[in-house]
């Protein structure tokens, strides 16, 4: 009946993509710089790797910094495509259930929004708690068919 809102992957997928990205990048980083310093013969007897194959390995390394960092910024993506659709579902499902024409977040406490509420006929209820269920039902305490709140009552 009600669109479901997931509350948490997408933030653990937002904070592990931004890890993924920042590593992505400095391996990714190191690999030039080493395949570049590799090239230039600038190693000497310091090299960690003093093979034959050593411009290879560098190469390699900048392939993997360049796939963590793919993964990372597909996690980002799909971080932003998940939370556009939440707040699409809470929209609707708090439109379905109260009529209301749109919800402006204000923050959230666990599984319950703080926001302020506009009615069809433009009246404008701050500051409302709504609580989701599980099935993505949304409870609202406050009578929205009076005149606008400001919250401090």
């Amino acid at each position: 009946m009600y669109a479901p809102i997931d509350l948490q992957t997408y933030y653990v997928t937002q904070w592990i993509g931004t890890l993924l990205a920042i590593v992505g990048l400095a391996v990714l980083a190191h690999g030039m710089w080493l395949r570049k310093r590799y090239q230039a013969h600038l190693d000497g007897e310091d090299a960690r790797y003093a093979g034959p194959d050593r411009i290879k390995d560098a190469g390699r390394e900048v392939l993997a910094g360049a796939g963590i960092l793919v993964i990372g910024l597909a996690a980002l993506a799909y971080a932003i495509y998940g939370d556009i659709a939440s707040q699409n579902n809470i929209q609707e499902n708090v439109a379905k259930k109260y009529g209301v024409e749109s919800v402006e977040d204000k923050g959230w406490r666990g599984n319950a929004l703080r926001a302020d509420v506009t009615m069809p006929d433009g009246t404008v209820h701050q500051d409302v708690l709504i609580i989701f269920e599980d099935s993505g039902e949304p409870q609202i305490s406050r009578d929205l068919s009076g005149d606008a709140t400001d919250g401090t009552e």
